[in-house]
């Protein structure tokens, strides 16, 4: 048998040892190690519960599936969106995995730190030695699991938190002085926490016998996801001068003023989200206002949490997704750990990272003079991008055309081919030289006396346990900023400014006077080039480096993501040509899924049950031929003419309530369009009837019925006729044809004035309203009136706006 096949077999049979630990020997017995620094265990020493100390193991995810996975909701179920996530994998990383072997050999012992947040489980449990990571089990290689978060306990007391948190905060030798660096509090019992009163839900606590369960609002806070993400170095400590120095060996340091590797938590904390909320529905889903880390990460969403659960409107997504669209790529790849991953859900997994990454931030762009300036605003409720610094970054791919479709500048060009971003980091005597060229990210160093104890040299290094300098960071941060909060943290900008209350960065470029157009890019990148071949290269010690450099090299290399692209257009015929054809195909689709609907909707207010097969069979075919004609193989208008979402108008999110629907390219205002027309429809529909099928209301009578009908009848026309009104003003806006452009809403030409008097005539013609479900509950025809009105007005003129933004 192979050695391939003896660890695929390993890694099926969940061995308890660590299957990379042979396939690391294979293949890097003749390397040799350098000597780390002397550091002792004792210098990464953290406050907190410590490895050994808790009483009951922590249950495997497995434990867990029997309710809270397979019960016919797969877009809610807690495990197998967890699954999906980078925290189910952060003890498979190969990433990880290549810079902890760089770790251990540049710091001796350092690997601590980084096994506590990536295998909490094998650290509580004791497997941290070595710190290689090669005690730890294929149970703990399941990263941050369900046992884990829902035993931890909130470190500062509080009254609202139960009881049972008392004494075990009282038990700690070190009590946590900060969120951050893994200084986890864990309950020692296999006592479950959450957010919800599941026993009062249920009449019943459903963990016993084996386990208890606790209500806790910290399961609710960022504190808790602040955890692991912040993180400060604590070999360093922070003087008065505010530079970091070395401990004396042997001696733990403070783990408030240790060197800032990453301060996430930090960065929300300091910003408006955590104050007081921002209104982003794209990312809080059935929240408008989001606040805390969970809002954007683990959204809340309708349907049940366990087979056994209640529904409930504010069931927390358990996919904390976030940036990472490179290690879900490369895991099934893996030669060790790829059998222990669904390919499946990593593929779900990069395109729900694609998702929210353009979610996080927005262009505008414009061009005068021979300049073409760009703005680029975080989005998100921190620096933009944040988190571990090494080979992320974020940068403008920009070209500008001349009247001819010539390119006449160029910068920030990414060779997908070779994984290379031109001009990064040349000279100016170099051919490949961009002086243009923007890059947003953190780089960290060390200073001139940590180097000269570690025999290396000072400046900018991807060593990461020896850093203790920020040599640049000009990320983008977020709302609310404001420099004297950023500075408690060490968080401040470097080599970059930025105003208090700044929450984007504005670009120019000088494209020169004979641009007309312009196409601009905005790319995120999980892993450059140069940091992967420095894992590989650095490596004296395994061959943890080679498995991610292969595994890079074969599958993407990291593929840039395109976060957001904005084209400016000099042919504004060619733009109002576009949202005319969205306008149209749009409308077509209403008016099929409307027509559909509206019988089904007739079909069973006599009692009776529509057909639901050749219903959607026709709405299907319909949506097929509007996203054919806008983004599709013979959209010729809009894609063909290369026109984009933010050309048109839009921000990177489809109107409320479609703001799920991310708008990158045309395909996605077609996504968007069908979205707001089936709302639009359905809230004029159920106006009419007072419920949607398959609900079967109860028997009206004869009148009543044709009554019925006919607010049904009204209602579509007002949808229809209001819709074309609003429609008709934005294309004579968009064509120029009103200078200055016409408030659409304001209904400057009466046409809505004279469709709501035709719906009014409608309804009048009713003689008794009695018994009617729906706006007839009001009882009078005005009342009727006002109330199909309302339940259009704003949704018409958000499904407007998707052609005409």
């Amino acid at each position: 048998m192979s050695e391939d096949l003896t660890m695929s077999a390993r890694a099926r049979r969940g061995a308890r040892s660590f299957v990379l630990t042979v396939l690391l020997a294979t293949v890097s017995g003749s390397f040799a190690q350098a000597a780390p620094y002397p550091t002792t265990r004792h210098d990464f020493d953290l406050p907190g519960t410590q490895p050994l100390t808790v009483g009951a193991n922590f249950a495997p995810p497995s434990t867990c599936t029997p309710c809270h996975s397979n019960y016919g909701q797969p877009n809610v179920e807690p495990y197998r969106a967890w699954q999906g996530s980078m925290m189910a994998h952060s003890g498979r990383d190969p990433l990880m995995l290549a810079a902890l072997a760089i770790a251990n050999q540049d710091v001796e012992h350092s690997g601590e730190t980084c096994l506590r947040c990536h295998f909490p489980k094998g650290w509580l449990e004791g497997r941290s030695v070595p710190e290689d990571g090669t005690s730890m089990t294929a149970d703990d290689r399941q990263g941050v699991q369900c046992s884990i978060c829902h035993r931890l306990v909130d470190p500062v007391a509080a009254p609202e938190n139960p009881p049972e948190d008392g004494p075990i905060l009282a038990a700690l030798l070190q009590p946590v002085p900060t969120f951050g660096s893994a200084m986890m509090v864990v309950d020692p019992q296999d006592r479950l926490r959450g957010p919800f009163d599941i026993i009062a839900d249920l009449g019943n606590d459903p963990h016993l016998p084996a386990r208890s369960t606790l209500i806790s609002p910290y399961h609710k806070s960022s504190e808790l996801c602040g955890t692991c993400h912040n993180v400060r170095n604590p070999a360093f400590t922070r003087n008065m001068l505010g530079e970091y120095e070395l401990n004396a060996l042997d001696t733990p340091g403070d783990p408030t003023l240790g060197f800032p590797e990453q301060s996430t938590y930090d960065e929300w904390a300091a910003s408006t989200y955590a104050t007081t909320g921002i209104y982003a529905p794209q990312f809080g889903r059935n929240r408008d206002v989001v606040s805390t880390c969970q809002d954007c990460h683990m959204p809340a969403v309708t349907g049940k949490d366990a087979n056994l659960g209640l529904t409930r409107d504010d069931v927390p997504l358990h996919e904390l997704v976030g940036g990472n669209t490179f290690v879900p790529t490369i895991l099934p790849h893996h030669p060790a750990f790829g059998g222990e991953v669904n390919p499946a859900i990593m593929e779900e997994s990069v395109a729900k990272s694609t998702a929210i990454l353009r979610k996080a931030a927005t262009l505008t762009v414009s061009l005068s003079s021979g300049v073409l300036g760009v703005r680029v605003i975080n989005e998100s409720g921190h620096k933009l991008p944040t988190g571990y610094p090494d080979g992320r970054r974020m940068w403008l791919h920009v070209r500008a055309f001349d009247g001819g479709r010539n390119v006449v500048f160029e910068s920030g060009r990414y060779v997908f081919e070779t994984a290379e971003l031109v001009g990064y980091e040349a000279l100016p005597s170099d051919l490949d030289y961009d002086p243009n060229l923007h890059v947003w990210e953190a780089i960290h160093g060390m200073s001139p006396a940590a180097a000269a104890t570690f025999g290396t040299t000072a400046g900018p290094s991807s060593h990461l346990v020896m850093n203790n300098v920020r040599e640049k960071d000009n990320r983008i941060p977020p709302r609310g900023f404001t420099n004297a909060a950023f500075m408690t943290f060490d968080g401040q900008p470097v080599g970059a400014t930025f105003a208090d209350g700044e929450y984007w960065d504005d670009v120019e470029y000088p494209v020169g006077a004979q641009a007309v157009g312009a196409e601009v890019t905005l790319y995120y990148q999980t892993s450059s080039r140069d940091y992967v071949e420095f894992l590989r290269d650095a490596n004296t010690t395994n061959a943890a480096g080679n498995i991610l450099f292969d595994l890079w090299n074969d599958h993407g290399k990291s593929a840039p993501v395109a976060m957001a692209r904005a084209v400016v257009e000099p042919d504004a015929g060619k733009i109002a040509k576009c949202k005319t054809a969205v306008a149209r195909g749009q409308e077509g689709f209403r008016k099929a899924y409307a027509k559909e609907w509206g019988k089904c909707y007739a079909v069973e207010a006599q009692g009776l049950t529509c057909n639901p097969t050749s219903r959607e069979a026709r709405i299907a075919a319909a949506d097929a031929k509007f996203r054919d004609k806008i983004g599709g193989a013979h959209d010729r208008v809009c894609a063909g003419s290369n026109i984009t979402p933010i050309t048109l108008g839009h921000g990177n999110t489809c109107p409320v309530p479609c703001t799920t629907t991310v708008l990158f390219d045309m395909s996605d205002v077609a996504s968007c369009g069908i979205c707001m027309a089936k709302v639009l429809e359905t809230e004029a529909l159920n106006a009419a009837y007072g419920f949607r099928p398959p609900t079967v209301p109860g028997t009206i009578n004869a009148s009543a019925l044709k009554c019925q009908k006919t607010l049904a009848k009204a209602a579509s026309g007002l949808s229809t006729g209001w819709a074309r009104a609003l429609a008709s003003c934005e294309s004579a806006n968009a064509r120029g044809l009103n200078v200055p452009p016409l408030n659409c809403n304001l209904d400057p030409e009466g046409d809505i004035a004279r469709i709501r008097a035709k719906t009014a005539s409608r309804v009048a013609t009713c003689d008794s309203f009695a018994g009617i479900p729906g706006c007839a509950t009001t009882g009078s025809a005005a009342g009727t009136t006002a109330c199909l009105e309302s339940a259009i007005a704003a949704t018409v003129q958000r499904y407007t706006e998707v052609p005409y933004p």
